[in-house]
């Protein structure tokens, strides 16, 4: 895909909210109390937002061949596959399919659509398979939603992202970005490693408060400035969080520290704020590392592998 096509999709990322989608053969599907999600990539990261932001359900995510453990006919599985032809979430649906496991899925096309239809599963149909699934998480958030009964109204100014997103590309560049957060924010952490990733082919890891104060940050001691960290700060985090946090600044102020934090007030506009952060950050850190944000050519190239 190509660098402006890129450009265009990132910038007009918050229209994707206004989808409104369609559970196709819905009779087939009621309420359930426990709710597994079978996704790998980028086809599972509006279920890790969900799950963070409503703890109260009980949601479990299985990137992997196979049933999760723990799901059964009493429970929901959400099969989840942008591009429809996701090797291990084909392997869970078809493993729902013969132990008759209530399942519903979502996808753009494919043999997920194609498996749904014959079977009469109730099935989501996603718009515009071109996408990258990574960018394309505001069509699989809202149909996340739609299966669970709930809305969110999206208002960010996505020109002032962009131009945090630029300073920032360029403060860790040449770097390897540690992205540390909250345990409660580990989603969006993971989902700035993922752009880091995928679209500016950048090294890039994360960790959370308080697990890495008692393991990681000794690694630092004695290393040179390879590497840079992105704080994202919540003014919601336990106290002792954000004394963590601080502290770790004070020791480590050698380094590049970036801290991050949305003012939003409402929980999905602060974090798609900070989603959509990730990814104009990404795309300004993939020009600097002249390389095109959009293509993944060597997992392209390792799925061939896998299907010789």
């Amino acid at each position: 895909m190509e660098e402006n096509v890129i450009f265009d999709l990132i910038k007009n990322f918050e229209k994707q909210f206004d989808y409104k989608p369609k559970i196709e053969n819905s009779k087939n599907l009621k309420s359930y109390k426990k709710i597994f999600v079978a996704g790998m990539g980028g086809s599972h990261l509006a279920a890790d937002l969900i799950k963070s932001i409503y703890p109260k359900i009980n949601l479990t995510i299985h990137s992997n061949y196979g049933l999760p453990l723990g799901v059964d006919k009493d429970s929901l599985l959400i099969v989840s596959s942008f591009s429809g032809n996701t090797e291990e979430v084909i392997d869970a649906l078809n493993c729902a399919i013969k132990k008759k496991i209530p399942t519903i899925t979502i996808s753009s096309g494919g043999k997920i659509i194609d498996l749904s239809k014959k079977n009469s599963l109730p099935f989501i149909q996603l718009p515009d398979n071109s996408l990258p699934p990574r960018l394309a998480m505001g069509y699989s958030l809202v149909a996340f939603l739609k299966i669970l009964n709930k809305k969110i109204n999206i208002e960010i100014d996505n020109s002032k992202i962009e131009k945090e997103g630029k300073k920032i590309a360029e403060k860790v560049y040449n770097t390897i970005p540690l992205i540390y957060s909250s345990e409660k924010n580990k989603a969006i952490a993971n989902i700035w490693k993922i752009n880091f990733n995928e679209n500016a082919k950048n090294p890039s890891f994360i960790n959370v408060f308080p697990e890495l104060n008692h393991n990681e940050m000794v690694g630092f001691l004695k290393n040179n400035n390879q590497f840079s960290f992105i704080f994202i700060e919540d003014e919601n985090d336990h106290p002792r969080i954000k004394l963590r946090m601080n502290i770790f600044k004070k020791i480590y102020n050698k380094f590049n520290i970036e801290t991050i934090k949305s003012e939003e007030k409402d929980i999905w506009n602060k974090t798609i704020y900070l989603v959509l952060l990730s990814i104009w950050t990404s795309y300004y850190l993939a020009l600097k590392n002249n390389v095109e944000p959009g293509k993944v050519e060597v997992i392209e190239n390792f799925k061939k592998e896998l299907s010789l």
